[in-house]
C-alpha cells in the first residue's frame, strides 16, 4: 500500500521540518533515516503541493485495472463490484461508466459528514454525450437513516445539476443553469457550500452557473451511507453514462480565483504526479483583416510544460515558444494556412487551420471590432472585423436613422437593445490595454444611468459600462470579476441633441482609466487590477442586461473596440475628422423607374461641401463608386440632388452617398436598398410641408399589402411625439393624417413609417 505509506510519511514532513530549528546539531544524524524515508516519497508529495490547500480526497482514476481506486491524499481506497472501464482523458486516464450497472463506492463517510452550514467543495472532470431521458448522477450520497441526500449530475436535457438536502429534507436544487455539458467534450464541474456566506454554488468550465443564498438548513448532512460515483443508491440508481476523472474534495469553499485557476481560462490545471502528453484545448482564430494585428493564444495542457512552434505559417507570423501566443499582421487579403506544433517529452500534437483575411477599411491600428450600425432591416448588425455580429429579437430592434457615418440606430429607452453573444475580445487580462469608441446623440432625460455599451456578468461580479450618468455626463465604470475597480465621469452634458464622440481608454501599462468626450479628456483615474474581466455573458449595446435595464434613449453609431490604448492625439483626430464631415442630410431615397434606379436626396446645411460620391454594393458591405455629383455650394437652404443608375444590379442593390468636404473630410449617408423592379422602393409624400398648424396628409406606396405598420412623429433628435399603429391597404398603399399639436414649436421634425422589412422617413418643417 505505497499510497497509504506515502500519505502517512508526507503528513509527517511539516512536523519534522518545523522541529528542525529545535534539533541540536549532535542529534541530526538520528533523524537521517527518517528523512531518507521521507525523500523516497517526495516526488509524489512535491506534485501534490501544486494542488490547492485543504484537499481531503483526490481520486485520479488513472487505474488501468478495475477494482480499486487510490486516493492521492488519504488512505481511503474506493472500490466497486460492477466496475467502470478504464479510458483515456486529458490527464493520464479516466473511468468510463455504462449508464446501466456500474459504479464506485467511497466506503469511509467521515469526510462527507458535513455539519450544518459547513464549507466544502467538490471538483471533477466529466465527459457526457447525448440525452438520457432521465437524471444521471456523477457523484452523490443518499442516506438510509434520514432524508438527507446530495448529488452532482446531468438532467435529461444535458444541464449540470447540484442538489443538496439536509437530514430533514430541507435544501435546494439547481434547474437548467449555465450551459449544456452533453456535447462529448470534457467539462470541469465545481460545486460548493460556503457556510460562512450561506451560499450554494455551481461552476462549469471556470464560470459561475448558479449562486444561491440559502439559509434554511435545519440540521447536518451526516449518515452511515457511503458516497458513490457514477450512480446513486436510490430507485434505479440513476446511473451515469460517460467518463469521470480527477474527483477532488476540499474541506473549504474555493474562492472565485481558485476555481478559475483550476480551469485555467480555457485550458486545464493538473496537480497529479504523472507526466502528460500535450493536448490542445483552444479553437483557432480563423479570420483577420489586412494591416490589422492578428492574435491567437494557443492553449494546451501537458506535463512537462509544452513548447510551441510553427510548422507552416504565412510570412511574418511568430509564436511565443513558452506561452503559445501567435502574432501576425497580414499585409494583404487572402487565405493563409497555419500548422501549430505543441510538444513535450511525452509526445506532440499539431493543429492545422486556415485564416481568411479581408481587405482593410483604413482604420487605426489595433481594431478588434467595428459595428457600423448602418443596417436598415433584419436583426443582425455586422461586425466588419470578426464574425461576431450584434443581434436582437425583432421586438428589440432599434430604428435605422442617418448616422455620423452612413446609417445609425435609434434606441427607444424602453425595449430596444443589441447583444454580442461571442464577446471573447472583451475578456481582458488585468494589465491589458483597450479602447472603446462610439458616437451618440440624445435629448432624453438620463434619470438613472443610461448605458451605451456594457457587460454585467451573470457568471461573476464583473461589471463595466460606458454611458451617461443621472445628470447627463459621460461615465466609464470598470469593475473586474471580483467587483474591484473604479468609475470615472465628467465633461459636458450629453443631452443637447448634438452628436458626441465618446472614447473610454484603459491603459494597462500606466494603470490609468481615461474618458474622452468630443476629442478632449474629461476624466481620469488610476487603479491596479489584480483580476481579469473574463465572462461568457454577452456584451450589450444600448442597455445593460440587469435589473433596471439602464436603457439608452437616443441615437448611436460606429461602435469600435481597439486592443490598445488610443493616445489623446489619435482620439482628437478621430473626432475632428468625422465631425468635420457631418452634413445634415434631410433625405436620401431611391426608386426603380423604367429599368433604372433613381436616387434623390436633399441637404439642409452645406458648409464648404465639395461633392457626393454615389456608391453601390451587392451585399451591403463592400461598396464601389458608380458616379459623382458636384455640390451646389455653401448654403443654409434646402438643396435637392438626383442621380440615375442606368444598369442596376439584378435582384437587390444597396446604395449610399459619400459626402465629401472641400478639405477632404467625408461621411456616408445611410444605406438605401432597391429591389430590381422596385418592390422595396416606396414613394412617401407629405403635404402641406412646411406646415404652420392643422393636419399633414401622408401617402406611402409600395408597402406589403395588408401588413401592420407603425407611424411615428418625432423630433429631429428622436424624441417621440405621436406613435400609432396602422394597416396598409390591399394595394400596398397607406394614407393617413398626422395632426400637428398646437404646442409644437417651430422647427424640423420627422415622420416615419416602420414595417417588418423597412423604415422610411420624411422631414416635416413646422413654421410660425
Amino acid at each position: 500500500m505505497i499510497y497509504t505509506y506515502c500519505y502517512s510519511i508526507s503528513n509527517m514532513v511539516k512536523a519534522i521540518v518545523a522541529a528542525f530549528n529545535q534539533i541540536s546539531s549532535c542529534r541530526l544524524h538520528a533523524y537521517g533515516a527518517v528523512l531518507l524515508a521521507v525523500l523516497l516519497c517526495l516526488p509524489s508529495f512535491s506534485a501534490q503541493a501544486q494542488c490547492p490547500n485543504n484537499l481531503i480526497h483526490h481520486y485520479r482514476f488513472d487505474e488501468k485495472t478495475a477494482g480499486t481506486y487510490a486516493d492521492y491524499v488519504s488512505p481511503v481506497v474506493a472500490n466497486c463490484t460492477n466496475c467502470p472501464t478504464p479510458t483515456e482523458s486529458l490527464f493520464a486516464g479516466a473511468q468510463r461508466f455504462d449508464g446501466k450497472n456500474d459504479g464506485i463506492v467511497i466506503p469511509e463517510t467521515e469526510r462527507f459528514d458535513w455539519e450544518n452550514n459547513v464549507d466544502f467543495t467538490i471538483e471533477l472532470w466529466v465527459q457526457v454525450t447525448g440525452n438520457a431521458g432521465r437524471n444521471q448522477v456523477i457523484m452523490g450520497r443518499v442516506a438510509t437513516d434520514s432524508k438527507m441526500s446530495w448529488w452532482i449530475g446531468v438532467d435529461p436535457e444535458g444541464y449540470a445539476v447540484f442538489e443538496l438536502y439536509d437530514k430533514n429534507r430541507v435544501g435546494f436544487k439547481t434547474e437548467k443553469m449555465g450551459k449544456k455539458i452533453n456535447d462529448g467534450k470534457w467539462h470541469h464541474i465545481v460545486v460548493m457550500r460556503n457556510g460562512g456566506l450561506l451560499k450554494n454554488k455551481l461552476y462549469i468550465d471556470g464560470y459561475k452557473a448558479a449562486d444561491f443564498f440559502y439559509d434554511k438548513y435545519t440540521t447536518d448532512f451526516k449518515s452511515v451511507a457511503p458516497a458513490t460515483i457514477g450512480y446513486y443508491k436510490l430507485d434505479n440508481g440513476y446511473h451515469f453514462a460517460g467518463a469521470i476523472d480527477e474527483v477532488m474534495v476540499y474541506n473549504k469553499a474555493l474562492n472565485e480565483t481558485e476555481v478559475r485557476s483550476r480551469y485555467n481560462y480555457g485550458s486545464a490545471a493538473y496537480c497529479g504526479p504523472k507526466n502528460l502528453p500535450p493536448v490542445i484545448m483552444s479553437d483557432p482564430v480563423t479570420f483577420g483583416v489586412a494591416a490589422q494585428p492578428y492574435t491567437y493564444d494557443v492553449e494546451a495542457i501537458g506535463v512537462p510544460a509544452p513548447v510551441y512552434s510553427l510548422v507552416n505559417s504565412p510570412q511574418g507570423m511568430q509564436i511565443n515558444a513558452t506561452t503559445g501566443q501567435i502574432k501576425w499582421t497580414p499585409a494583404s487579403a487572402g487565405k493563409f494556412n497555419v500548422t501549430v506544433n505543441v510538444e513535450n517529452s511525452q509526445g506532440k500534437v499539431q493543429q492545422s487551420y486556415s485564416i481568411s483575411v479581408k481587405n482593410s477599411i483604413t482604420e487605426l491600428r489595433g481594431l478588434r471590432h467595428h459595428w457600423m450600425l448602418h443596417e436598415v432591416s433584419g436583426t443582425e448588425f455586422r461586425d466588419y472585423y470578426t464574425p461576431y455580429n450584434a443581434s436582437c429579437k425583432p421586438e428589440a430592434r432599434p430604428q435605422p436613422i442617418p448616422g455620423v457615418i452612413s446609417g445609425g440606430q435609434r434606441f427607444n429607452g424602453t425595449t430596444t437593445g443589441l447583444n454580442v453573444a461571442n464577446s471573447s475580445n472583451f475578456n481582458w487580462l488585468p494589465d491589458e490595454s483597450f479602447s472603446i469608441e462610439l458616437w451618440m446623440r440624445t435629448t432624453a432625460s438620463t434619470s438613472g444611468n443610461r448605458v451605451l455599451i456594457g457587460r454585467d456578468a451573470r457568471d461573476s461580479d464583473l461589471h463595466w459600462w460606458i454611458g451617461a450618468d443621472s445628470e447627463g455626463h459621460a461615465s466609464f465604470q470598470l469593475k473586474d470579476y471580483l467587483w474591484d475597480g473604479i468609475g470615472i465621469g465628467g465633461g459636458p452634458k450629453l443631452t443637447d441633441g448634438v452628436w458626441h464622440h465618446i472614447v473610454a481608454v484603459r491603459d494597462g501599462g500606466s494603470g490609468a482609466n481615461r474618458l474622452f468626450v468630443d476629442g478632449e479628456q474629461v476624466a481620469q483615474g488610476s487603479f491596479t487590477y489584480k483580476n481579469g474581466f473574463q465572462s461568457l455573458t454577452p456584451v450589450n449595446i444600448g442597455y445593460l442586461d440587469r435589473e433596471g435595464r439602464y436603457r439608452f434613449e437616443g441615437d448611436m453609431d460606429e461602435v469600435m473596440l481597439y486592443g490598445r490604448a488610443l493616445s489623446a492625439a489619435e482620439i482628437k483626430e478621430r473626432y475632428q475628422t468625422v465631425f468635420d464631415g457631418i452634413v445634415e442630410l434631410i433625405s436620401f431615397e431611391g426608386r426603380f423607374e423604367g429599368g433604372s434606379v433613381v436616387l434623390d436626396w436633399e441637404t439642409q446645411t452645406e458648409v464648404e461641401l465639395s461633392h457626393f460620391v454615389v456608391e453601390r454594393s451587392e451585399d451591403g458591405t463592400e461598396f464601389t463608386e458608380i458616379g459623382t455629383v458636384q455640390a451646389k455650394g455653401t448654403s443654409a437652404e434646402r438643396l435637392a440632388y438626383s442621380f440615375t443608375d442606368p444598369a442596376p444590379i439584378k435582384e437587390r442593390g444597396y446604395y449610399r452617398l459619400r459626402i465629401v468636404k472641400q478639405n477632404g473630410a467625408f461621411t456616408h449617408s445611410h444605406v438605401v436598398i432597391i429591389e430590381f423592379g422596385g418592390t422595396i422602393a416606396s414613394s412617401f409624400f407629405l403635404y402641406p410641408n412646411p406646415v404652420q398648424s392643422g393636419e399633414v396628409n401622408v401617402n406611402v406606396t409600395n408597402l406589403v399589402p395588408d401588413e401592420r405598420v407603425i407611424y411615428m412623429l418625432s423630433s429631429i433628435t428622436g424624441k417621440k411625439i405621436i406613435t400609432r399603429e396602422l394597416q396598409v391597404a390591399s394595394d400596398g398603399t397607406l394614407d393617413f393624417i398626422v395632426p400637428v399639436p398646437d404646442q409644437l414649436r417651430a422647427g424640423m421634425y420627422v415622420i416615419s413609417v416602420i414595417s417588418d422589412v423597412k423604415t422610411i422617413s420624411r422631414k416635416l418643417v413646422v413654421i410660425d
